[in-house]
């Protein structure tokens, strides 16, 4: 995996783990905290098993990686969804854009990484 790609990983990861515990430290509503912390849990858990699949240079899955960005647009637009005010819903709208960026750019890398690995060259 490319070196940006683990930093934009390890900072999903430790994005998921504040999810986990930010709506107890903000006093997110019930349906916030629930939220919050599902959506942190997988994010975790999917950045954790990319990272774990990968070995040397190959790249980690894209489709973990789709679902990471996707879940990040939800946190985007869960607080609007569900009528969040105050501070959970700018942690959520800010975790939301960061989450989703580094999803895509994991998504990216690994589509291009694994389009790569399957062209033989021309002689």
């Amino acid at each position: 995996m490319y070196a940006t790609a683990k930093l934009t990983a390890g900072g999903n990861g430790i994005l998921g783990c504040w999810l986990i515990a930010a709506p107890f430290v903000l006093g997110a509503p019930a349906i916030g905290r629930w939220n919050d912390v599902v959506v942190g849990a997988v994010v975790l858990l999917v950045v954790g098993y990319n990272r774990v699949g990968t070995t040397g240079r190959h790249p980690a899955s894209a489709t973990g990686a789709g679902l990471v960005a996707t879940l990040g647009l939800w946190l985007l637009l869960a607080p609007f969804v569900l009528g969040f005010e105050g501070l959970p819903l700018w942690n959520d709208v800010v975790a939301g854009t960061v989450v989703a960026s580094f999803g895509s750019y994991d998504a990216y890398v690994s589509a291009v990484g694994r389009e790569r690995s399957v062209r033989t060259p021309v002689e």
